[in-house]
């Protein structure tokens, strides 16, 4: 008997032994067969833009950035197309895109405390985070530029999305708003001259300039966005490939600092910022109308 609990014990710890060298042998794959293949793939919403799109142009600035690790590393790089639909979310599209190993990173994820589990429950790892988003004011020329949020309360009722984050805060802040919803949009009526000011995430700043080339409003640039209002966004590969994250988080560091990632996110009439040091609860950065 106490042969037959040895026996058991040692296979038990061969099969742990077996599933953990395999797994670490199988993360170091990843990056061999990037440079084996001479290619590494994106995995991607079709209908994300200005982060991913297969139908605007310029195609979005997560592809330019993965252009640009792409050459550094001298090899090509090719689009998964995830798409994200309303049933599902970007939880299904990311079970039916790198979970497959279908791709090798998916970009513009946001990344807080409160996104962490659903990522590790995934099996996937954050890189470091590559750009910070937020609620930001587009006004029109008359209406003064600000700095605090503070600065408004009471002399401003600006537009903003219903059931928005920027929204709730607004509502359990005490702030005076107006509702939008899907049409016409707070977008629309600050493009129209109806009022003069309006919250908008700062990624949908590039859909409106689309749509209204020639409208006069402007993003005050002097605004802090309160932690409640920001988020950053990272990209996700498959866990335990710590040489292929290694590898994205040197390109994504450098780019952060050198201003490459700034200048290919404003391209597309996003204002940029920096990951923040303080966010907020999640959200998903790929926003839609």
């Amino acid at each position: 008997m106490r042969k037959f609990i040895v026996c058991l014990i040692n296979y038990f710890l061969f099969i742990c032994l077996t599933c953990f060298l395999s797994k670490n042998i199988f993360a170091g794959e990843n990056l061999d067969n990037i440079k084996k293949t001479q290619k590494i793939i994106l995995c991607a919403g079709p209908y994300a833009w200005p982060y991913t799109s297969t139908m605007n142009y310029p195609r979005g600035f997560d592809i330019d950035i993965m252009i640009k690790i792409a050459a550094k590393e001298q090899v090509n790089m090719d689009i998964f197309w995830a798409e994200q639909k309303m049933r599902g979310g970007l939880g299904k599209a990311l079970r039916h895109s790198i979970q497959k190993e279908r791709c090798d990173i998916y970009m513009g994820i946001t990344n807080s405390d409160s996104s962490k589990d659903e990522i590790e429950e995934k099996n996937l790892t954050f890189t470091i985070p590559y750009l910070g988003v937020a609620y930001v004011p587009i006004a029109n020329p008359e209406f003064e530029d600000f700095t605090k949020i503070e600065e408004i309360k009471g002399r401003s009722k600006p537009g903003v999305a219903m059931s928005t984050a920027i929204d709730g805060y607004f509502f359990y802040n005490g702030y005076d708003r107006d509702l939008y919803a899907r049409k016409p949009t707070e977008i629309d009526a600050v493009a129209k001259q109806e009022i003069p000011l309006a919250f908008v995430m700062s990624t949908l700043v590039a859909k409106a300039r689309l749509k209204y080339k020639d409208a006069p409003f402007r993003v005050i640039r002097t605004f802090e966005p309160p932690a409640e209002l920001r988020w950053n966004v990272a990209g996700v590969i498959r866990s335990g490939d710590k040489e292929l994250l290694d590898l994205l988080n040197k390109h994504l560091s450098e780019m952060v600092e050198d201003g490459t990632i700034s200048e290919m996110v404003e391209k597309y009439n996003v204002p940029y910022f920096k990951p923040f040091p303080e966010v907020g609860s999640s959200y998903t950065a790929t926003d839609t109308e």
